[in-house]
C-alpha cells in the first residue's frame, strides 16, 4: 500500500497581492516585467512572492507578454558528437541571455521535421533554430513567411533566407579533401558519400568532382558509393568498393564515422593505411586523432554553428546585439592516414 505525501498548496496572485497590499493587476505587472511599476512596489511584491513561494505560470506569462523566453531547436539526431557540440554551444549562449533552449529531433523524415517544428510552435517559443535535412528550400521559404517567430537555419544556406542562415562551404570541404590526395600523387580516388538527399553530402561530392576535374582526372561512378554517415555504413561501403575490383589508392569518406568504418574494413582485408590506401575523413570529431592511424580529416566548426545560430536567434528576437558569422570555411587537418602514392592496387 502506497502513501502519498501531501503537497504544499501553491500560492496565488491574489494571496501575493494581499501580503504585498497591492492589487492583483500590480502583481501581474511585476510578474510580466512591466516597467510602469515603482521600484518600492516591485520590491514589496517580490518579497511577498518569496515569502509565499509563489511560482509564476510561465505559459500564462507567455500569453500575456507574447514572449516565452525560450528558443526552440530542431536537430537531426539527439545523439553523437556533431549534434552534441552544436546543442551544447547553443544552449550556453541562450542561457547567458537568461532564456532556455528547448530541443527536439527531426529524425531525417519530412513528417518528423514538421512535427518537431509544430511541437515547438505550440510551446510558443520566441524563435526557431532548425537543422533540417529533408524539408526543401521552398518549404523553408514558405515556413518563414507563415510563422510569427524568426527562424534560423543551421548548416544550410537558402539564398532567399541568407540573413537567417549559419552555414558551411561543404563544396570547398570536399574539394580540400580530394585536392590533398591529388597533391600526394593519387589519381584513383574513391569516395563514400552520405545520403545524397542531404545538401551537405551533395555539396561535398561536388567538391570531390571539381578537384578531379581540375587535375584532369576522370570521374568514375564505380568508385563512388552512397552510404548513411555511420561506421557500419562506412564498413559496408568499403567492402562494396573492394568487391568491384577497381583499383584505387585513396579514399575520401564524407564524415569521420564513415572513414573509421571504412578503415576497419580495409584493415580486415589486410590493407595498410596509408601504405596501401590513403584515407581522408570529414568533421574532425573528437575520436579522429585517436584512431590508428590518426585520421586526416576536414575540420568544421560545429560548436560555432551552435553558438552563432543561438546569437542570431537572440538578435532576431530583440535589439541586434552582436555581429554574426553567417558562412564558415572548413580546413584540412593533416594526420597519419594519408601518404604519397607509391603503387596501384
Amino acid at each position: 500500500m502506497f502513501c502519498l505525501l501531501s503537497q504544499p498548496s501553491m500560492a496565488t496572485i491574489r494571496e501575493v497581492s494581499e501580503v504585498a497590499q497591492v492589487s492583483s493587476a500590480t502583481v501581474s505587472r511585476v510578474v510580466n516585467g512591466n516597467k510602469w511599476v515603482s521600484t518600492a512596489t516591485r520590491d514589496r511584491v517580490l518579497a511577498a512572492m518569496a515569502e509565499l513561494g509563489y511560482q509564476p505560470n510561465s505559459f500564462a506569462r507567455a500569453l500575456a507578454t507574447n514572449r516565452s523566453e525560450t528558443i526552440g531547436m530542431v536537430v537531426g539526431d539527439l545523439a553523437g558528437s556533431f549534434f552534441g557540440g552544436m546543442m551544447h554551444s547553443a544552449e550556453q549562449e541562450v542561457r547567458k541571455a537568461g532564456k532556455h533552449l528547448i530541443i527536439t529531433s527531426g529524425h531525417d523524415s519530412i513528417e518528423s521535421e514538421r512535427d518537431a517544428i509544430d511541437f515547438l510552435l505550440q510551446r510558443r517559443v520566441d524563435a526557431l533554430i532548425l537543422h533540417l535535412d529533408v524539408m526543401s528550400d521552398e518549404d523553408l521559404i514558405a515556413l518563414n513567411a507563415k510563422v510569427q517567430v524568426p527562424i534560423v537555419l543551421v548548416n544550410r544556406r537558402v539564398p532567399e533566407l541568407a540573413g537567417r542562415c549559419v552555414s558551411l562551404d561543404n563544396e570547398l570541404g570536399g574539394y580540400l579533401a580530394t585536392q590533398h590526395l591529388l597533391e600526394l600523387g593519387h589519381r584513383a580516388i574513391a569516395c563514400i558519400t552520405g545520403p545524397l538527399y542531404k545538401a551537405d553530402a551533395r555539396a561535398r561530392l561536388a567538391g570531390y568532382r571539381r578537384a578531379l576535374e581540375q587535375a584532369n582526372c576522370d570521374y568514375d561512378e564505380h568508385l563512388v558509393i552512397e552510404s548513411n554517415f555511420t561506421e557500419s555504413g562506412g564498413q559496408a561501403a568499403a567492402a562494396r568498393l573492394l568487391s568491384r575490383q577497381i583499383p584505387f589508392t585513396a579514399l575520401f569518406a564524407q564524415n569521420d564515422h564513415l572513414a573509421i568504418g571504412a578503415m576497419n574494413q580495409l584493415k580486415t582485408q589486410q590493407l595498410r593505411i596509408p601504405g596501401d590506401i590513403s584515407l581522408v575523413g570529414y568533421d574532425d570529431m573528437v575520436m579522429a586523432p585517436y584512431v590508428e592511424p590518426a585520421l586526416t580529416t576536414v575540420a568544421i566548426p560545429v560548436n560555432e554553428f551552435g553558438r552563432q545560430s543561438a546569437l542570431l536567434a537572440l538578435n532576431l528576437t530583440g535589439p541586434p546585439d552582436v555581429q554574426i558569422t553567417h558562412r564558415f570555411k572548413p580546413t584540412l587537418v593533416l594526420r597519419d592516414s594519408t601518404a604519397r602514392a607509391v603503387k596501384t592496387l
